[in-house]
């Protein structure tokens, strides 16, 4: 009984290894998968027996699939050839811009009553202009706006210097003046 099981698990290991080895075990007729592809194979169409017979038919192998991969034929190889040279032959498009090019479309759009050089420094001046036109404008208010304006409202008797530290004094207390008086008893008092 012993030796009936270890048979079965070694027919069982030997049937999982058939992917890695050939099949001696499966009746099954093997096809020759490259039998239209002129494959070289070893005598009498068996596997080579040597390193440098299998280096000779992995050659023969590879060399039998460029020769059957060939796209094209000679005479399209050799069209395909000039036209590249023909591309290449071809001269050089200038594709950089003038540094005057925005100048030289407005003065094309212009009516052309004075020259190019004359129309340009006016051209550039009223670009600028514009740019400067588009440019944000400053609405921050300084820090010590309201005591400039207090300070220009007054009779300047002092300089703005003197004025300010009087005018926060006097700032502070008119503040402080109108805050509620508190009347509230605190609960710790006796």
């Amino acid at each position: 009984m012993k030796y009936e099981i270890k048979a079965i698990a070694m027919l069982m290991t030997l049937s999982g290894v058939s992917a890695f080895a050939p099949n001696t075990f499966s009746s099954r007729v093997s096809t020759n998968l490259f039998a239209d592809a002129d494959v070289v194979t070893g005598p009498k169409g068996k596997a080579a027996r040597t390193k440098e017979e299998d280096l000779a038919l992995t050659l023969a192998i590879i060399m039998g699939h460029d020769a059957r991969s060939v796209t094209v034929t000679e005479e399209q190889f050799v069209a395909q050839k000039t036209e590249e040279a023909a591309i290449v032959d071809l001269d050089p498009i200038d594709v950089s811009i003038p540094y005057d090019a925005n100048a030289m479309i407005a003065y094309e759009a212009s009516d052309k009553s004075v020259s190019f050089d004359e129309f340009k420094p006016t051209y550039l001046a009223e670009t600028v202009a514009y740019i400067k036109s588009k440019q944000p404008v400053d609405v921050s208010i300084p820090y010590d706006a309201n005591a400039k304006l207090a300070y220009e409202a007054s009779d300047k008797s002092m300089t703005f210097k003197a004025f300010l530290p009087k005018y926060l004094e006097d700032t502070v207390a008119y503040i402080k003046s109108k805050q509620p008086v508190d009347i509230s008893i605190p609960y710790d008092a006796n």
